[in-house]
C-alpha cells in the first residue's frame, strides 16, 4: 500500500484546486469568463472537390439574399468564425458558388467583379479534395444570407 505523507497530499489538493480556479478554457484556449477578447481566428480555406472527380468542385451555386436595407452588404470572412477578418464585402443577388459547409458557414467562391463573366473553375471536376487557389476570391459568409439556386 502507498503511503502518502500529509505534505505530499496537500500539494496535489493545492494543484487540482488551482486548475480548477483558472475556470473552463474556450475554444482558443482563453478562460471563458476572462474579460479580454478573444484573437481572431487564423485564415482557412475554402475546400473545393468534395464530391470527387466526376462531380463539379463545387456542388451548389446561391446568391446572395436577406440583407435587409438598402445599401447593405454581405461580409467575407476569413474563416468560418464570427470574430474572423472581414476580408470583402459582396452585394445582394450577387451569384457565388457553395463549396464547403461548416457549422452555419459557408466556403463560397465569386468572381471578383460581379459584372465580369470569368470562369472560377468550380463547375468543372478536380481530381482531388483540395484548397481554391484562384482565379476568383474566396472565403466564408454566413449561410442565411444565401438562397440556393443549383445544386
Amino acid at each position: 500500500m502507498i503511503e502518502f505523507s500529509a505534505g505530499a497530499l496537500a500539494l496535489l489538493l493545492s494543484v487540482s484546486a488551482c486548475s480548477e480556479r483558472d475556470g473552463p478554457r474556450g475554444e482558443y484556449g482563453a478562460r471563458d469568463d476572462a474579460p479580454q477578447a478573444r484573437a481572431a481566428p487564423s485564415a482557412r480555406a475554402v475546400q473545393i472537390g468534395f464530391d470527387g472527380p466526376r462531380f463539379d468542385a463545387c456542388a451548389s451555386f446561391g446568391r446572395v439574399t436577406n440583407l435587409g436595407a438598402d445599401g447593405q452588404s454581405l461580409p467575407v470572412l476569413a474563416a468560418p468564425a464570427g470574430s474572423a477578418e472581414v476580408i470583402d464585402r459582396i452585394e445582394a443577388g450577387r451569384g457565388l458558388s457553395m463549396c464547403q459547409k461548416v457549422g452555419d458557414w459557408m466556403g463560397v467562391v465569386y468572381a471578383p467583379d460581379a459584372d465580369d463573366p470569368i470562369d472560377c473553375g468550380t463547375g468543372s471536376p478536380v481530381p482531388t479534395r483540395r484548397a481554391y487557389e484562384g482565379p476568383c476570391r474566396s472565403g466564408w459568409v454566413d449561410e442565411d444570407f444565401l438562397k440556393l439556386v443549383a445544386g
